[in-house]
């Protein structure tokens, strides 16, 4: 891997996404998550992966090009970013993403809730390397490119640095705590980190918030509404509207799944994202009428364990359907999700053959 290629040729594939968001694209566009498939690709070992920007940058982008994906998508493991930075310890292994280690939390009491302070952007954590790692990605895809820069929401955050478990319990026997705890967590960190990163790269217009353990049936709706959708609106009005979190799933646990959908256009005013299995269980149909209704583009996920598992026939013909299902006004954008270390690449070339297939004329 040497960041001295030129990797143009997606200034296609965002075009195309663009337009599809407005409803004129030649064809449906793939994206797709993908830092860990791309890991085992490559042959690499995870502590270096993930610790060099160099590395994991090149090794993304070849893998969008070798397997004909789109939109390119810089991606890592985003919960870990913040967290390690303020001292939650963390998992590092040769094979696995690392992870914080949840038998050891960095908030036991009132009293560690000093430690969630501003850091050190420039030295402290893997900061320096995520503003690197978007930078490299930047000049080598060309043009004006905006990246998508990511960081972890604030329930997320919470959880890896509280406990989940805990967390929840915390907010029936201790609301005044976990209030602070989010206080902290948006004034002396998120936003902070969200606004350098602002400035780092000024004409970036989408600063997306990985949330997924936000979702049913970990947490209920009324969780949602009053823990986790108010700290994500108070991020937002402090960094502005290209703050959003897409990636709540869980709706088809509900006997009106427009309820979490709601929710959701909340804190992701600008699309709706519908993932497996609840795609899958609600037919991309459901989304895609929810989509029309408040006139917004779509994206439909096909999920990590069906891309894992799955035969490429199989796969190839989930992605027809799902492509389908709709009318040729439909703006929609299809995303692999979380292809990773155990994902056949045969169905990876199945799902973007299968895209291909279905041209939108």
């Amino acid at each position: 891997m040497t960041s001295d290629r030129d990797f143009s040729l997606f200034q296609t594939g965002i075009q195309r996404y663009a337009a599809a968001m407005n409803g004129n694209a030649d064809r449906i566009p793939v994206c797709a998550q993908l830092h860990e498939f791309a890991m085992k690709e490559i042959g690499a070992n995870a502590t270096e992966f993930y610790t060099s920007a160099e590395l994991l940058v090149t090794a993304t982008l070849e893998i969008h090009e070798t397997y004909g994906i789109d939109v390119p998508a810089l991606d890592y493991d985003v919960y870990n970013i913040e967290a390690e930075a303020i001292g939650q310890a963390m998992k590092y292994s040769e094979t696995d993403m690392p992870d914080v280690d949840r038998s050891k939390p960095l908030i036991r009491d009132r009293e560690d809730l000093k430690k969630i302070q501003t850091p050190d952007f420039d030295t402290v954590g893997r900061f320096a390397q995520v503003i690197e790692m978007n930078h490299l990605f930047c000049k080598l895809i060309g043009g004006q490119t905006a990246p998508t820069l990511n960081f972890c929401a604030p329930f997320s955050l919470a959880a890896n640095i509280r406990g989940f478990e805990q967390l929840i319990m915390d907010m029936y026997a201790d609301p005044d705590f976990v209030r602070t705890l989010f206080d902290r967590i948006i004034e002396e960190l998120l936003a902070p980190w969200v606004l350098r990163l602002k400035q780092e790269f000024p004409n970036a217009r989408s600063i997306c918030g990985s949330d997924a353990t936000a979702s049913l049936p970990l947490v209920d709706l009324d969780i949602l509404a009053e823990w986790i959708v108010p700290y994500i609106l108070r991020l937002r009005e402090l960094c502005g509207p290209e703050v959003y979190v897409p990636n709540w799933v869980g709706e088809s646990y509900l006997k009106n799944p427009a309820e979490l959908l709601d929710l959701k256009r909340q804190v992701c005013p600008d699309f709706v994202e519908g993932q497996d299995p609840d795609v899958e269980k609600l037919s991309p149909g459901y989304y895609k009428t929810y989509a029309r209704k408040h006139n917004l583009p779509l994206v439909l996920g096909v999920g990590a364990v069906f891309l894992a598992t799955a035969t490429p026939a199989a796969v190839a013909g989930r992605v027809k359907y799902y492509i389908q299902s709709g009318d040729k006004s439909d703006r929609l954008i299809l995303y692999l999700c979380n292809l990773g270390a155990t994902t056949p690449p045969e169905n990876v070339s199945a799902a973007v053959e299968a895209v291909r297939k279905c041209q939108l004329n």
